[in-house]
């Protein structure tokens, strides 16, 4: 029975946060067509995805802290109903001026979500059913950006972009509903956290080979890392359609459609991080390998930019995307669920999750002010610096992680 309720939450965790992906990216997916359509300059349009990823970073920290206290029941399923209500908003027409700040509010209701979601799975799935929950909730981001980019791309053809506003709150709207239907079963009533169990002295010495050192410098450490993640990730989601446009001056349709491409090699990105984690333990030398390899990546566009050859560039950018998606779901859903027994997971999925979005939301106006003063080619440069110094950063991290482990093993013995 126990089991049952294990994959109903989780399964109705995934399809819930999949469909606010819908909700969330409806906006993202369409800043070329909305640009077209209102006749307004990027870094306009842009605005108003910046004012999102400011209040959901802001509010993700907030509501780690809070989340505690939240009646998870409701809270979750009010918070979705509102991010559709707003989503059908803009389908209807709501004028252009008013766009950036509802989707302001948009990001202050979308942020309770995750940390509330990874509080409820910490809680309430059993240690045999974790790492099932790690997996599935890992592959919510490129699922969601997926059907996001698919729907966009196809309604791009027909000029019917408005419709996905529609579609995600039609969505968001029947989740919203099954979430305060199912909720009692899947968890029988409010969170009924366990605190850690004690260890003995014995188990203490044998637990410190997994030790990855102290929560808040990892918290700290790993926080500066997911500002850098997300302004790549969405960085290239944003805008890999306009720079293929403007670049290649490929119709904004397909442009959209080969994008999607990224999202597609996102989903692969989560099974690649799973199976190289259990060849690399250490979150801190998975994410210097993880960056490393972004690195190389980024030079080789910054050099085939300088050719007509737009499908080894949008290959590049896939891989990169595999990378980022991979290293996201590392500090989104691995960490918040592994160190679940070291605090509170949904304040530590809130606080990760909120620097992610520090950068998500640089990458939208700020990168625009970029590449219309300088150029994408600057915004690449930038990429490539930014990656190689996480690698470094984090390599140095993992030096020192495996001094204090010997360390503390000797004082033990």
């Amino acid at each position: 029975m126990k089991r049952k309720q294990d994959q109903m939450l989780i399964v109705m965790c995934w399809v819930m946060y999949v469909s606010a992906y819908l909700g969330r990216y409806s906006y993202n997916t369409n800043l070329l067509p909305l640009s077209l359509y209102y006749g307004e300059p990027q870094d306009q349009v842009a605005l108003a995805t910046t004012f999102f990823f400011f209040a959901y970073g802001a509010g993700q920290i907030v509501n780690g802290i809070l989340c505690k206290y939240f009646n998870t029941k409701y809270v979750l399923s009010i918070a979705v109903m509102i991010s559709a209500v707003i989503n059908l908003s803009v389908f209807l027409g709501i004028p252009f001026v008013y766009i950036r700040y509802l989707w302001l509010i948009n990001g202050i209701v979308q942020s309770v979500l995750w940390a509330g979601m990874m509080r409820a799975l910490s809680a309430h799935v059993s240690k045999e059913s974790i790492g099932k929950a790690i997996v599935a909730m890992s592959t919510t981001s490129g699922a969601g950006t997926l059907l996001s980019y698919g729907l966009s791309a196809l309604l791009a053809i027909w000029n019917g972009f408005r419709y996905s506003f529609l579609i995600s709150a039609i969505c968001m709207g029947v989740t919203s509903v099954l979430w305060i239907i199912c909720y009692d079963r899947m968890t029988q009533g409010e969170l009924q956290l366990q605190e850690p169990e004690a260890q003995t002295g014995e188990q203490k010495k044998a637990s410190v080979g997994k030790t990855r050192g102290g929560l808040v410098p990892t918290l700290v450490l790993f926080g500066a890392v997911a500002v850098i993640i997300n302004l790549v990730k969405d960085g290239l989601f944003s805008w890999v359609p306009t720079i293929l446009y403007e670049k290649y001056t490929l119709a904004p349709s397909l442009s959209i459609f080969v994008t999607l491409l990224l999202p597609v090699l996102g989903l692969f990105g989560t099974a690649f991080v799973i199976n190289l984690h259990k060849k690399i333990e250490r979150h801190t030398l998975l994410m210097s390998v993880m960056f490393g390899l972004s690195a190389v990546l980024v030079a080789a566009v910054t050099g085939l930019f300088a050719t007509p050859y737009w499908y080894l560039v949008l290959a590049v950018f896939a891989l990169l995307a595999l990378l980022m998606s991979g290293a996201n779901n590392i500090v989104n859903s691995m960490m918040p669920l592994e160190l679940r027994d070291r605090g509170n997971s949904g304040l530590i999925a809130g606080i990760l999750n909120g620097c992610c979005y520090v950068g998500s939301t640089f990458s939208q106006y700020g990168l625009a002010l970029i590449a219309q003063n300088y150029g994408w080619d600057a915004m690449f440069y930038m990429f490539l610096v930014a990656c190689a110094a996480v690698a470094a950063a984090c390599a140095v991290a993992y030096l020192i992680e495996r001094v204090l482990r010997q360390k503390r093993v000797k004082e033990i013995a």
